[in-house]
């Protein structure tokens, strides 16, 4: 059965007649009157009394006219569903650590073909655990939730126990961040008890595991209270780092363009223990649209960039 050949039959009931009817689509009466006897045919009974007074519907008409306008009330609104969903910009949601290698790449493939204007983000850094729970209660899509490999289960477990998904990302050893004026900054090779007399930065929001006292974001136990400056703002970071005499901090590995631009340098460090993942989590089943899927293909790419 042709839809558009239930529009008809309401247009009928509605006017009263197959002539006016026949006027409000721009169709010919004969036509119209064609529709409404195949429309008859395929019902098996009238819907209609052809009356003096005008088109009357029948009791069996009124119950096809009824379900007619429920299909049309639906199609309507599919109509505008899809309507929506093509006017609706692409949509990111991802959090993750205070990463200049993920801030970097969402820049570049925002700057790609346009992709700013037809690409609604929300971007969020914070600490793993908070990565994990903003996943699973559908604030964000995806996260990224970094972790020291000697506890790797831990974070694997309470991924696991909130239903989430994960793939290793990327597993790297994070190096020093520094000015190049720093006292160590021609040093090599360098050893993280060089750094006993240098202030180091933190991310002040990091949580640890509930078993062990050690911080699970590029900190290990070796940092030093009274040399030490807690912080919540990468901005802040890369202005201490610059300005601060001594001041240092483990970061994974920073793109070259970033470092270029901050005025600082990044160098390998020995330290116990100094292996890291990032992992890429979602909520199980989810599918990722298709630009989640190019900006962790783009993600890959700059981490490729940096391994090598």
């Amino acid at each position: 059965m042709n839809l558009s050949y239930l529009k008809y039959a309401v247009e009928v009931e509605k006017t009263g007649s197959i002539t006016k009817a026949a006027q409000n689509y721009y169709m010919n009466q004969p036509h119209l009157s064609k529709i409404i006897r195949e429309l008859e045919r395929d019902l098996g009974c009238p819907i209609f009394d052809r009356t003096s007074r005008g088109m009357i519907p029948t009791v069996r008409g009124e119950e096809f006219l009824r379900y007619a306008k429920g299909i049309m009330e639906q199609e309507a609104q599919l109509d505008k569903l899809c309507s929506r969903n093509k006017e609706c910009p692409r949509e990111i949601r991802l959090c993750g650590p205070r990463a200049s290698y993920i801030s970097s790449t969402l820049k570049n493939f925002l700057k790609e073909d346009d992709r700013l204007f037809t690409t609604n983000v929300r971007y969020k850094e914070t600490n793993s655990k908070d990565v994990v729970r903003l996943v699973s209660s559908k604030e964000f899509d995806l996260g990224i939730v970094r972790c020291q490999v000697l506890y790797e289960p831990f974070f694997l477990k309470m991924i696991q126990d909130e239903h989430l998904d994960s793939k290793v990302l990327w597993q790297f050893s994070p190096k020093v961040l520094m000015s190049p004026s720093h006292p160590l900054a021609g040093k090599e090779p360098l050893d993280h008890l060089d750094f006993s007399q240098s202030v180091e930065l933190l991310q002040g929001d990091i949580q640890y595991p509930s078993f062990t006292p050690e911080n699970t974001d590029c900190v290990l136990p070796d940092s030093d209270p009274r040399h030490t400056i807690y912080i919540y703002d990468r901005g802040s970071q890369y202005e201490f780092l610059r300005h601060l005499p001594g001041a240092y901090m483990w970061t994974s590995p920073v793109p070259y363009s970033t470092l270029t631009e901050a005025k600082l340098i990044q160098r390998e460090c020995t330290r116990p223990d100094n292996v890291f993942k990032d992992l890429l989590v979602c909520r199980s089943n989810y599918r990722l649209s298709k630009a989640e899927t190019e900006l962790t293909q783009w993600l890959g790419r700059t981490i490729s960039q940096l391994s090598d």
